[in-house]
């Protein structure tokens, strides 16, 4: 993946600054700590704080607004947020009703999140997001992580803290979604941390079929490496897949899509 970047060091810094110069209706940043908040604080609701390294956008400020965040608090890439911008985003966006962090089972997220829960003077509730099966017994991680369904999470409690749920009433919706969430990665190829400038793995294909369909299940943003199975059949992909989280596949779709096959609005 090939990328516009000024200063590697200073990455962050810029898009934040980009992202609320063009979006400031909506939205407010801050620096030193950092974390973004709703232009204008949502009094008389629970308030919702979500985090994690950067370069899992929108996660976490771009979903931060009506119905979903109050405040978002990103580290640098890969890189958990630290306990000060969790403690300056609640003093920032807490509208009386307490505060509700949201928390990816990450060590490092969770470790620093429970830092700042210890250090804070408002009522406060944590949901602890972990919907990723692809990880579940491995020995690199503390068990399930929390990946896409992070984002299920998030607007299911924010619609609640919205309409008026109590603290404990939001925690509550938010654990439900997350045991009733499950996922797993597929990608084609791997990211690539701008400090590092290479892909940290090979999705290589053990099919020996076109390099054009190389397919890594369990795509990590860090260890373990990926699995790859044998086919990138579309539907063989989607019935293990399926079967992987624990859920039997659904019936067969009406349109049967290829490989290599395009949209009708797709140019030919």
């Amino acid at each position: 993946m090939k990328k516009f970047i000024n200063d590697v060091d200073n990455m962050l810094r810029e898009s934040l600054s980009g992202l609320g110069a063009a979006h400031a209706d909506i939205l407010k940043v801050t620096f030193d700590p950092t974390f973004v908040t709703r232009a204008r604080r949502a009094d008389g609701k629970v308030a919702l704080i979500s985090g994690g390294g950067s370069g899992h956008e929108p996660l976490h400020a771009g979903y931060v607004g009506r119905g979903m965040l109050d405040a978002a608090c990103p580290g640098q890439v890969f890189t958990s947020p630290t306990p000060d911008q969790m403690l300056a985003a609640a003093e920032a966006v807490d509208g009386g009703k307490g505060v509700l962090f949201i928390v990816k089972n990450y060590s490092g997220d969770t470790m620093n999140f429970q830092m700042a829960t210890e250090m804070i003077d408002v009522d406060h509730a944590t949901v602890l997001v972990n919907d990723d099966v692809a990880v579940e017994n491995s020995t690199h991680t503390t068990g399930r992580r929390g990946v896409a369904g992070t984002l299920m999470v998030e607007k299911m409690i924010g619609a609640a803290a919205e309409a008026g749920a109590a603290l404990l009433e939001c925690k509550a919706v938010g654990d439900r979604v997350n045991a009733a969430t499950a996922s797993m990665g597929v990608a084609f190829t791997s990211c690539t941390v701008p400090a590092a400038g290479r892909t940290t793995f090979d999705a290589a294909c053990a099919s020996g079929r076109s390099p054009a369909l190389r397919v890594s299940w369990r795509a990590p943003v860090r260890p373990p490496a990926p699995r790859r199975p044998r086919s990138p059949s579309p539907a063989r992909q989607q019935q293990a897949l399926m079967g992987e989280m624990g859920h039997p596949a659904p019936p067969q779709a009406h349109t049967r899509l290829r490989l290599g096959d395009r949209c009708p609005s797709q140019p030919g």
